[in-house]
């Protein structure tokens, strides 16, 4: 009976481990698939909508498997990682080929899936595989280059969500949705410098880095993401669109403060639970739906 009950603990165990493995609670970085959606005004349209819920759970399940291979990988430098090294695969919870199966699971059916939403979501998927795996293998050891791929992993994902629907891809969501991924990347970096006394054992690109020079690069994103979303609401955006430049001022300096009191910035998740920032979030959200859905003019005109 023993025996039962400890293969029973065990067998527990290897499950809730994987479940950490695919890290549901960074599914909201899917989240940016909808910006297509919601800025091409398909948002009440079901096929739409479908698509995209489709393409988030494929891009979750492609994801999983990266997350798995990534740690699969790094299993020696985790283990070096303050936070890193409770990872189930790093802290001996899931065996490496049990883990290697259950991300292959995930990878055919991601691949399968993404396959249905169409030949160019397909290829989308194909470059996000791509950049994950240079990522892994060889990008993440140049200094700079590696947050800047990290950032065109979100420009794919904000890209898969067009694709998913068969709409004009704006040159404007893919320079924001940049600009914004790399801004938290930046962060991030900035984050893992400070909580450690020897952030290169635990990721050795950080050894190319100096709190100095990651600072002074978060201004210079932070800078042009505000002019970007300016510029966009200005000349693709509609007049009405400037209505929302406060709302993303505001988050933009919000983070900032986040990273530099909070320290924040080593997971942007935690943004979330931030209630400025949420309630800013909601508040632009919402405001770019009435404007997009509803011609603020016409509806200026019905009330008078």
């Amino acid at each position: 009976m023993a025996r039962v009950y400890a293969d029973q603990s065990r067998l527990m165990g290897t499950v809730s481990g994987l479940v950490k493995e695919i890290r549901p609670w960074q599914w909201y970085k899917q989240s940016i698939l909808l910006l297509g959606l919601v800025f091409s005004k398909s948002l009440f349209d079901p096929v739409a909508v479908t698509n995209v819920v489709l393409g988030i759970v494929a891009f979750c399940a492609i994801a999983g498997a990266t997350y798995i291979g990534n740690d699969i990988a790094d299993v020696e430098e985790d283990r070096n990682h303050p936070r890193k090294k409770h990872r189930p695969i790093a802290s001996g919870q899931v065996s490496i080929p049990v883990a290697a199966a259950f991300g292959a699971l995930l990878f055919v059916g991601g691949l399968t899936l993404s396959w249905r939403l169409g030949p160019l979501f397909f290829i989308v998927i194909l470059a996000y595989l791509a950049q994950n795996s240079l990522y892994t293998a060889y990008l993440k050891e140049i200094v700079i280059v590696d947050v800047m791929v990290i950032a065109i992993g979100f420009v794919l994902r904000a890209i898969a969500g067009v694709v998913a629907i068969d709409v004009y891809l704006s040159p404007w969501l893919v320079v924001c949705t940049f600009l914004t991924a790399l801004m938290l990347a930046l962060g991030k970096r900035r984050h893992e410098m400070t909580i450690s006394d020897d952030p290169a054992a635990s990721r050795a690109i950080l050894a190319e880095y100096t709190e100095e020079t990651l600072d002074h690069l978060l201004i210079v994103v932070l800078s042009a993401l505000v002019v970007s979303y300016s510029l966009y609401t200005f000349f693709r955006g509609g007049e009405w669109m400037m209505v929302t430049l406060p709302f993303a001022f505001f988050a933009v300096f919000r983070y900032h403060h986040l990273v530099y009191t909070k320290d924040l910035g080593g997971n942007p998740k935690f943004l979330l639970g931030d209630r400025p920032f949420l309630v800013n979030l909601v508040a632009w959200g919402l405001v770019v739906i009435a404007i997009l859905y509803q011609d603020p003019s016409q509806l200026l005109e019905t009330i008078t």
